[in-house]
């Protein structure tokens, strides 16, 4: 053997000893984050178990890494899932068509997220309703999701003996007038009898806000905190609103203590890794609107 291919064989090696080190350790440091995590959670009191476990736009959005979430978000069989998982409500984003049925997406745009063009509030609905969800040819080897209708939704939920809540996430991109919007989405939670103290609206727009609260004043009127977190209380007591929707970077201990002063019901987003939502518990928020059900209800049910 030569003297260069003594020098590949030596490199060789090294790389060899590099990768299996590195993976012996990713794999230490894992189970010992695991174990860390595990004790903190069999620790959490039972205040810190008591928010309710609310699935965000279902089963949440696509994710390649564990949770492997192959369902886009608003869909039916997402939706499903989550209660299947042990949410007892569901977070879904709510928009009107452009002949006022209310359509559960998230995006403003339908590119993207469908094969299909353009706003849902400029289109009507025979153009919205089955329109297949796209998310590339990896995640669509496992699912066959269209765009699903409000209605839809409430009639799988009709049979269910105990009706989650329902988050609903009113999204105007049209800027419909607020009451327009309200005395178009109303009837049809009415038509099914859906329980007023089991819908929860949540929005940026106070004024959004107003006009549900004078049709259906029995229910939850929650603020989107897109605004800075002094602007939004402000707008939350002026118009004294049951409470904020925030996301978990948004809140801390101190700011969860002065919503709690002012008797607001405090609902964070987001959690896919169990530390994020053990973090979130430790705030003890009324409700989590969470990415992954499966975890929160293990660690907490």
């Amino acid at each position: 053997m030569n003297y260069k291919s003594r020098e590949t064989t030596s490199f060789k090696s090294i790389l060899k000893y590099i990768f299996f080190s590195l993976a012996i350790g990713g794999a230490l440091f894992y189970i010992g984050s695991s174990f860390l995590l595990n004790r903190k959670v069999a620790a959490l009191t039972p205040n810190q178990k008591k928010a309710a476990i609310i699935g965000h736009a279902g089963s949440a959005f696509f994710s390649p890494l564990n949770p492997f979430n192959p369902l886009p978000p608003n869909s039916m069989a997402s939706l499903l899932k989550a209660m299947n998982d042990g949410a007892e409500g569901l977070e879904i984003d709510v928009q009107l068509s452009q002949d006022g049925v209310p359509v559960l997406f998230h995006d403003e745009k339908l590119a993207g997220m469908t094969s299909g063009q353009g706003l849902i509030g400029h289109l009507p609905a025979v153009k919205l309703i089955g329109l297949p969800y796209t998310g590339g040819f990896f995640y669509e080897l496992f699912h066959n999701e269209k765009v699903v209708s409000l209605e839809d939704l409430l009639k799988k939920l009709a049979a269910y003996p105990e009706k989650p809540d329902l988050h609903l996430d009113l999204r105007n991109y049209s800027n419909l007038p607020p009451h327009d919007y309200a005395r178009t989405l109303m009837p049809v939670l009415r038509q099914y009898a859906y329980p007023a103290h089991k819908l929860w609206f949540v929005t940026e727009d106070e004024k959004l806000l107003a006009a549900f609260r004078e049709l259906e004043p029995q229910a939850f009127f929650l603020l989107d905190m897109d605004k800075p977190y002094e602007e939004s209380l402000k707008i939350v007591l002026d118009h004294k609103l049951h409470g904020v929707v925030a996301s978990s970077q948004l809140i801390d201990a101190a700011r969860m203590k002065e919503l709690r002063q002012h008797q607001l019901q405090v609902v964070l987003f987001g959690g896919k890794a169990r530390s994020s939502i053990y973090n979130m518990l430790l705030l003890q928020p009324d409700a989590i609107e969470v990415n992954n059900v499966a975890a929160m209800h293990e660690m907490i049910r």
